[in-house]
């Protein structure tokens, strides 16, 4: 299921902005072998994508589904190693860094061409950036990581340096994040429309040679690939010849397309289908996301999540175990803190985060909601009910469980949480800032603890919560994390901007989240990059 209560290009609920993983697997390792033992060369590779976020951008959308086919058909910079955090030569095989982070030089491989044949060059990584940054709102994410951007200097065809007009400590780890893929000169010429539906030309081992919502993708494998990220354990040609990929939102479809082997690699999906694909013989690719904690967050612009008594309240009566037993049976943690456990920024705030439905009714009374009636909601003395919205797009998945859940854990303290099904048109009507719900749902992933900037700060229109409701601690601490480059200090600001969102109510996360991908019986070479997107690149059918 997907949470919409956005801007018309972002979806809520969706994973966004890049991070490292941990795999896990039911079954057979992601990367293992389990069909053939040596790779198979050919075929047309089934794909199916639990949703469909019509824009196939990289520089506009940081939806997972969408970053999955950038990732096949742009490269980066950079790459970053899931077990180590290490970032990684990719286009760039070396660079350099000046003392106070506001210029970076990068020395560009020799041997890349665009899928039209034309060469990388520095050229063509500064037009890249240039047009991330004039997109604007459009290119929220890939914005973000290039605050403060005061342009790229062509030093020669093979060198760029990268300036900006404060330390950006943050800027190097994002080169390896999708929302900076490197596209061809003829694709940064197009109107953004014409790139999202499609026309996208980078240097990736696959060409997208077709979209079509009804249809589906078709990416067709480059003949002439040689230049692999080092994670890649093919760098050349892909195995097979062609991927396709197809929309099944509903997911236990999904979930049965990929264990009858119609599908042979099906994501995302949902954790109530794990036990379907393991008695189906189906491989089950487990990823603790490096990201924010599956938050709720209260949307400022409501008068009844104004006050911070309230917010905090809704953090105290949310028991996450029982949360995490129930929707993913084991399968996930609950939250511990503002970020999850695989995140480098991550600090253990559990403490804060106990069960307490004592203390939040003791924190609702002392705001003046202090009367129950007989159906158990709390109002004030002016008669107001203790009641607040949030609006999703109904699938069966594990967020609707998860929000029926705490529909009850908070009616035990009083509050009504009404749970509103609307369309994919309906919830593109509004933006975080005008949804009509008090409370929305978010999910972003990236390695690194200036995730937190991206969705807690008030600085981004289109991504930000505190946006037009700035807590100038809170702003503080972010940008001066953004700029600070020791890496201890970094930590320490991280860890008391996180103390401050939660002792302030802003957000309230329930669980670490966790991706569940399935890969059928005789589907070989199947691994994930640092935020568990299948590389396909590797794969090969038996």
């Amino acid at each position: 299921m997907s949470l919409r209560p956005t801007r018309r290009t972002a979806l809520v609920g969706a994973a966004l902005a890049a991070g490292t993983m941990l795999a896990a697997c039911s079954g057979p390792a992601a990367s293992e072998e389990t069909g053939s033992d040596s790779p198979v060369q050919g075929g047309t590779l089934e794909v199916g994508f639990s949703e469909d976020i019509e824009n196939y951008d990289p520089h506009q959308r940081p939806q997972l589904t969408a970053r999955t086919i950038s990732r096949q058909i742009a490269d980066t910079l950079t790459d970053q190693d899931p077990e180590t955090g290490e970032v990684l030569p990719w286009l760039a095989e070396s660079w350099e860094v000046n003392e106070d982070s506001t210029a970076f030089t990068f020395h560009l491989r020799d041997d890349v061409t665009f899928s039209d044949g034309t060469a990388l060059d520095a050229a063509a990584v500064a037009a890249n950036f240039d047009r991330i940054v004039d997109l604007g709102p459009l290119a929220y994410i890939g914005a973000g990581l290039l605050r403060n951007y005061d342009g790229s200097e062509v030093v020669d065809e093979r060198t760029v340096t990268v300036r900006f007009t404060e330390p950006n400590a943050q800027f190097l780890q994002a080169t390896a994040v999708q929302s900076l893929s490197i596209l061809a000169p003829a694709t940064l010429e197009l109107d953004p429309e014409q790139v999202a539906a499609g026309d996208v030309i980078g240097s990736g081992p696959f060409v997208l040679t077709s979209y079509d919502p009804n249809e589906g993708i078709t990416l067709t494998a480059r003949e002439d690939y040689a230049w692999g990220s080092p994670l890649y354990e093919n760098d050349g040609r892909a195995h097979v010849d062609e991927i396709h990929v197809s929309f099944i939102p509903e997911a236990t479809t999904l979930a049965g397309a990929v264990a009858s082997g119609q599908v042979d690699y099906g994501y995302v999906l949902a954790a109530s289908t794990v036990p379907t694909l393991e008695a189906g013989g189906a491989q089950v690719v487990t990823t603790q996301m490096p990201a924010i904690a599956i938050p709720v967050v209260p949307l400022l612009h409501q008068e009844i999540v104004q006050d911070a008594n309230v917010r905090r309240a809704l953090s105290l009566a949310t028991d996450r175990q029982a949360i995490v037993d129930t929707v993913f049976e084991g399968r996930a943690r609950p939250a511990t803190g503002v970020l999850s456990t695989t995140n480098p920024g991550y600090v253990d705030l559990s403490e804060e985060l106990a069960y307490n439905l004592d203390g939040a009714i003791a924190l609702l009374e002392s705001s003046g909601w202090d009367e129950v009636g007989t159906d158990g909601i709390r109002t004030n003395a002016d008669g107001d009910r203790l009641s607040l919205e949030i609006r999703y797009v109904p699938g069966g998945g594990d967020t609707e469980l998860m929000l029926q859940l705490l529909q009850q854990q908070w009616a035990q303290a009083g509050i009504e949480f009404v749970l509103t099904p609307v369309t994919d048109a309906e919830s593109s009507e509004y933006t975080i800032h005008d949804s009509p719900a008090d409370v929305t749902t978010w999910s972003q992933t990236r390695a690194d603890p200036d995730v937190l900037r991206t969705v807690y700060s008030s600085f981004y229109e289109n991504q930000s919560f505190l946006f037009g409701h700035a807590d100038a601690d809170v702003d503080g601490l972010l940008d001066e994390l953004q700029r600070t480059i020791d890496p201890q200090e970094r930590l320490d600001i991280s860890e008391q901007v996180q103390h401050l969102l939660l002792e302030r109510g802003y957000t309230v996360p329930i669980y670490d989240r966790v991706q569940f991908a399935g890969a059928a019986a005789g589907l070989s070479g199947v691994h994930t990059d640092l935020e568990g997107k299948p590389l396909f690149v590797d794969a090969w059918l038996g």
